[in-house]
């Protein structure tokens, strides 16, 4: 039965926990978690090839353009061409998805609340998922 598998109850968690993100926490800011993500590596990175980002938030090829376009066309991000070689496009928040980046600071931590675990679990929690995410290989 799918309900008694690892595999099935992680993808459940993890629907659940986007779910929550996106009614709970992004909503007012009319965020998507996808939108939430993009907003702190780059707050973080300051300015990356749009391909890095991608593969830095584990999107597939063609994820990020309609994420980025929505975020640009709403004034969060801009995009240019690289100086040194015009075939990368270049990703930066502006002054606008800079200033989204105070409030959300405080998301993971209403997550935490939201979650209902005490600290001990959330560690552990966050050791196991780690641990998967590192040891799991492809062919």
């Amino acid at each position: 039965m799918p309900q008694n598998s690892l595999d099935y109850q992680m993808y459940l968690a993890q629907r659940e926990i986007i779910k929550f993100y996106n009614r709970n926490l992004l909503k007012d800011k009319q965020l998507s978690y996808q939108h939430y993500l993009v907003i702190m590596v780059l707050h973080e990175e300051k300015v990356m090839p749009v391909l890095q980002l991608g593969e830095r938030l584990a999107f597939q090829s063609g994820t990020i353009t309609p994420i980025l376009k929505k975020m640009e066309a709403r004034g969060i991000v801009s995009r240019h061409r690289s100086d040194a070689d015009e075939r990368i496009v270049m990703i930066q928040l502006t002054e606008e998805g800079e200033s989204l980046v105070r409030d959300l600071f405080k998301v993971p931590l209403e997550m935490f609340k939201g979650s209902k675990l005490d600290v001990e679990d959330y560690k552990k929690l966050m050791a196991y998922s780690k641990k998967i995410v590192d040891n799991v290989t492809y062919e």
